[in-house]
C-alpha cells in the first residue's frame, strides 16, 4: 500500500463521521444564535489593562503554558502559522507566530485580547473546542464566517485538576499549511501544560505519579493524583481518570484507602525507607480493579507528613503494608480487600445521599453489584 499524500490524509480527517457531525452541530448552534456567515467579524479587543488583568487571573496557566507554546512553535515554524493560548471563555491571552501570518491574523482579530468563543466568532477551533471540551479541527470552509475560511485551526482544551476546562491551546494557519498531525501535536502539548499546572498547584503536597508501564512515569502519559494529609483525593489529571476508569467525583468519594486499599501510613513507611522508588499497587474498585499500576509517591518530606499528623504505626492494619509495599499477600488478604471494597461502596452511597444508582455510576460498577455487596456485608 502506498503512503497517503497530505491531501489524501486531509480528506480522510475531514470526512470522518465524528468530524462532520461536530461541524454540522456547531453551524446549527451559530445559526440558532442568529449569526450571519457573510458578516464582517467584530474586531473588539480588550484594552492592555484588561488583558493584563486576564493574564494575572490565569497566571498559573499562562506561566506554565508559555514554555510549551514556544516548544510547539519551534515544531511549526515557517509554516505560516501561529500558536495561541486562551482563557476558559475563549479570550486569547498570548500568541506566537510567523510574522507574515500574524499580520494576516490581525485582520480577523486572531490576536491577544480578542474573544474567539462560538457566539462571537462562529464555528472555529477555539470556540468549538470550548463547547465540546474535545480536540477540534476546523478547516477552511468549515468556519461559519466566510472571513475566516482562509484558516485551518487545530485546538485542544486544557483541563485542571478537577476536570474543568481552564483554557484552550490552538494552532492556526493558512489553510494551505494544513498538516494531518497538527491536532495530535496540539493535544499532546495541552496535556503537557495540564501536567505542569497540576504539579505546580500541588507542589507542596503528596502526589502519586503512575502508569501501567513503568517507563511512562515522568512522561506526559503518566497519571497524577493529589492527596491531602487525611487521605482524600484532591485532584486527578486526564490520564489518571482514563487509566482508573473513574470520574473525579468517584475518586473524591473513595479517597486513597478506598481506591487502593492503602493508608497514608504505608506510604509514609515506604517514603522513609525507599524515597521515591516506585511501588506496584492494584486498585480495589472500578474498571481497573486488580490491574497492576506502578506508582511513585512525591511529597515534601517531612513537612507533608507532619501536617498529616501521621497515623500511629500501631494502628496500621497488616494489609496496609502488604498492599503499599507490594509484598506477597497471605491467605487473609482477599477477605481484607473485600472489606475495604465494601467500606468504599458504603461511603460512596452515603456521599451520594443514599442514591445507589448515582453511587454505582460514580464507582464504575453495576447497581446490582452495589446492592449485592451491601446485602452480603449486612448492617454496618
Amino acid at each position: 500500500m502506498f503512503p497517503q499524500s497530505p491531501a489524501s490524509r486531509r480528506a480522510a480527517d475531514l470526512a470522518s463521521p465524528q468530524h462532520l457531525q461536530a461541524i454540522a452541530q456547531s453551524h446549527a448552534r451559530c445559526a440558532a444564535l442568529g449569526l450571519d456567515e457573510a458578516a464582517v467579524p467584530e474586531l473588539n479587543r480588550a484594552s492592555a489593562a484588561r488583558l493584563h488583568e486576564a493574564r494575572e487571573r490565569h497566571r498559573r496557566l499562562h506561566e506554565q503554558a508559555m514554555p510549551v507554546m514556544e516548544l510547539l512553535f519551534d515544531q511549526i515554524a515557517s509554516s505560516h502559522s501561529m500558536v495561541a493560548l486562551t482563557d476558559p471563555n475563549g479570550g486569547i491571552l498570548s500568541s506566537l507566530g510567523d510574522d507574515s501570518f500574524l499580520e494576516r491574523a490581525q485582520q480577523v482579530a486572531l490576536s491577544p485580547g480578542v474573544n474567539w468563543s462560538e457566539p462571537g466568532k462562529g464555528t472555529n477551533a477555539v470556540g468549538t473546542a470550548l463547547f465540546t471540551e474535545a480536540p477540534t479541527l476546523v478547516h477552511g470552509d468549515e468556519h461559519f464566517l466566510r472571513a475566516h475560511r482562509f484558516l485551518t485551526c487545530s485546538a485542544a482544551p486544557i483541563f485542571d485538576h478537577a476536570g474543568r476546562v481552564m483554557g484552550v491551546l490552538d494552532v492556526s494557519g493558512d489553510q494551505r499549511s494544513y498538516h494531518p498531525h497538527t491536532l495530535a501535536l496540539v493535544d499532546l502539548s495541552a496535556r503537557m501544560i495540564e501536567n505542569q499546572c497540576f504539579v505546580d498547584r500541588f507542589r507542596s503536597g503528596l502526589r502519586l505519579h503512575f502508569h501501567a508501564e513503568p517507563a511512562c512515569i515522568g512522561t506526559v502519559r503518566e497519571g497524577l493524583l493529589a492527596i491531602d494529609p487525611d487521605g482524600a483525593i484532591l485532584g486527578a489529571n486526564r490520564s489518571a481518570l482514563a487509566q482508573l476508569g473513574l470520574s473525579i467525583g468517584a475518586l473524591r468519594m473513595l479517597g486513597l484507602e478506598g481506591l487502593l486499599g492503602l493508608g497514608l501510613g504505608a506510604l509514609a513507611d515506604h517514603g522513609r525507607q525507599h524515597g521515591d522508588t516506585p511501588i506496584t499497587l492494584r486498585p480495589v474498585l472500578g474498571p481497573a480493579a486488580g490491574a497492576p499500576l506502578h506508582m511513585r509517591a512525591v511529597f515534601q518530606w517531612p513537612a507533608f507528613w507532619s501536617a498529616a499528623s501521621l497515623v500511629s504505626r500501631a494502628t496500621l492494619a497488616p494489609v496496609d503494608l502488604r498492599a503499599g509495599l507490594g509484598r506477597a499477600a497471605s491467605a487473609e488478604t482477599p477477605a481484607t480487600l473485600e472489606a475495604l471494597e465494601t467500606d468504599a461502596i458504603r461511603r460512596a452511597v452515603v456521599a451520594a445521599g443514599g442514591n445507589v444508582s448515582l453511587a454505582a455510576r460514580q464507582l464504575g460498577v453495576a447497581r446490582n453489584t452495589v446492592y449485592r455487596r451491601l446485602r452480603a456485608a449486612g448492617p454496618g
